[in-house]
């Protein structure tokens, strides 16, 4: 092998290890023949948690670890996580060890991208033939990384469409990296593409998912419903296909679909941190509060201290303790999140959780003059462009509490801005009402909202079909900048492109309706459980490009179509 960069695969004999076992003998063992491998460092831990913590905060070229612990947990499901939260450097090479080899088993650790997977008992020239196979499959995606690493992200499609027309080295695992370098940067229908060229070639579950996927962005969550439903036909033990469909049926406003997907999906992998916490937020906004603590309390048990955790758990658990009146519980979960929010200063997100939590706070503690200015500051923020739809559900549940628990003057206006902008569609002015069911007054209001954008909107649609373009358009402009509505933008933008050689000083336009759409569009104001920040379920580990945003398509591009 050449000399290696960050993070490329090292020889062994300079190498770090961590070795994940119950067995104490086992480790033991483990350990001295990654000695006689040449290994240089070895680290060892008993338990699932354990690993997870030495991973997030130590380097390690190689992790050897069991499938099963007495305490509970798994290999896979670690290997799962770590995978989904992008703690798992391209570099580091991950060998599985079980003591069976069913069907069931080694397609789980495929469909994981294990690095590879050994059964008891084997040999120790069987443990380094894995280990130097995994190290030079890596090395043979290192272009591809390499260009990745220097934000060369057309170089990285070039390069991966090329190994899989070729069908070089690594020519699946290219290719798969190729489409999701090409989703992330909103290119769907390339990608697309590219994910069916896979499943006709190679017909792995991922690959099928990563079309429905495509559709689910592009924003024909219809047709990436009937994907989905014919993948769980082909591969009805698949998990990340039951989070995706849960994704879809939500958009569709078929919630309690939604909460038997995702329950599925953790029913599969019960020790997934991440799992648990989508079901615990669907139920928390469906009224579910006894299901939603029991999932997200769990999760709180199982890694708080990982980063894997999601802060948006502290908030709907903060929320329940106030509506339960259990103060010291509130503190607990406030607490948790300052420190949070000082150790992140910079995270938006975490400092609104905490901006959200303090409303409680100052009404637990009775501070009736400190919650008004604080709202006030709250209610400023919700027409940033950032202020998304889980902050509008975050935010309207809060309401809701304060309205039911104390003294908190009317919000009805507040509520009617966040309906205004968020109710895009039935399903998601349900949603809003959802998060809103224990004040009935907030949740009709949320509903009416809805209602008026739809009239708004179908009276421009008509204006425009009698033969008045521009009025119209200029109507709808009016409405999609007066409530940021992203059905609005929307229809606005198409309306545009329909009508353009009909409308005086079109560029002009398409100039104003494309910077509101950047800010507003459909893509911004999706439901999403959980930080958007982190892969989505059936992606890969892209390293350097989940560490910073891709560029943005502009609007209208042909990879970036209105909806």
């Amino acid at each position: 092998m050449s000399a290696p960069g960050p993070g490329r695969p090292v020889e062994m004999h300079r190498s770090a290890a961590l070795v994940v076992d119950g067995n104490p003998t086992t480790r033991m063992t483990l350990a001295g023949q990654l000695r006689g491998f040449g290994f240089t460092s070895i680290s060892q831990a008993s338990r699932i948690a354990d690993a997870r913590r030495e991973i997030e905060r130590h380097a390690f070229d190689l992790v050897v670890c069991s499938d099963a612990f007495p305490r509970g947990g798994s290999g896979q499901a670690l290997l799962d996580d770590l995978r989904r939260s992008g703690l798992l450097p391209f570099g580091t090479v991950f060998i599985l060890i079980t003591d069976e080899a069913t069907y069931l088993k080694v397609a789980e650790a495929a469909e994981s991208s294990v690095d590879s997977y050994i059964v008891r008992p084997y040999s120790a020239g069987s443990l380094y033939d894995r280990i130097e196979q995994a190290q030079r499959r890596k090395a043979a995606l290192w272009d591809i990384h390499r260009a990745l690493e220097k934000g060369r992200y057309d170089d990285a499609v070039e390069l991966c469409l090329q190994r899989f027309a070729a069908r070089g080295p690594q020519w699946l695992s290219a290719a798969r990296w190729g489409a999701e370098i090409l989703l992330r940067l909103g290119r769907f229908g390339q990608a697309q593409a590219l994910f069916q060229s896979i499943w006709d070639t190679e017909p792995h579950p991922w690959a099928l998912l990563g079309v429905a996927r495509c559709q689910l962005d592009s924003g024909a969550t219809v047709a990436a419903l009937d994907t989905l439903r014919h993948l769980i036909e082909t591969a009805p033990d698949y998990p990340d296909a039951y989070d995706v469909l849960g994704r879809a049926q939500m958009e569709l406003g078929q919630f309690e679909d939604a909460l038997d997907s995702l329950s599925k999906a953790l029913e599969a992998t019960p020790m997934a941190i991440g799992r648990q916490q989508r079901l615990g937020m669907l139920a928390f906004f469906l009224g579910n509060r006894d299901k939603a603590i029991e999932l997200l309390q769990r999760a709180t048990y199982l890694g708080l201290d990982s980063k894997m955790f999601d802060a948006e758990s502290l908030v709907l658990l903060a929320i329940a303790a106030f509506e339960r009146r259990d103060p010291a519980e509130l503190e607990r979960h406030h607490g948790e999140l300052r420190k949070r929010a000082l150790a992140n200063p910079e995270d938006a997100r975490l400092q609104r959780f905490v901006q959200l939590v303090d409303l409680l706070a100052h009404a637990n503690e009775h501070s009736a003059d400190a919650i008004a200015p604080a709202l006030a500051t709250i209610g400023e923020t919700v027409v940033a462009p950032d202020f998304d739809m889980e902050a509008a559900c975050n935010l309207l549940a809060v309401l809701a509490a304060l309205a039911r628990h104390t003294a908190l003057p009317d919000q009805e206006a507040l509520v009617t801005r966040l309906g205004l902008r968020f109710a895009t569609s039935k399903a998601m002015g349900e949603l809003l009402a959802n998060a809103t069911s224990h004040q009935t007054r907030y949740a009709e209001r949320l509903r009416e909202c809805e209602a008026t954008m739809v009239q708004r909107i179908e009276q421009a649609l008509r204006r425009a079909s009698q033969g008045e373009p521009v009025l119209a358009l200029a109507e709808l402009y009016a409405v999609a900048q007066e409530s940021f509505n992203a059905r609005a933008v929307e229809t606005a933008w198409l309306m545009l492109q329909r009508y353009d050689g009909d409308i005086p000083n079109a560029d002009s336009w398409r100039t104003r309706v494309a910077a509101l759409r950047q800010a507003y569009g459909t893509a911004r104001n999706r439901p999403a459980l959980g930080d958007p920040r982190l892969r989505p379920s059936g992606g890969v580990n892209l390293g350097p490009m989940d560490r910073a945003a891709p560029p943005a398509i502009p609007p209208g591009h042909a990879d970036n179509p209105a909806p």
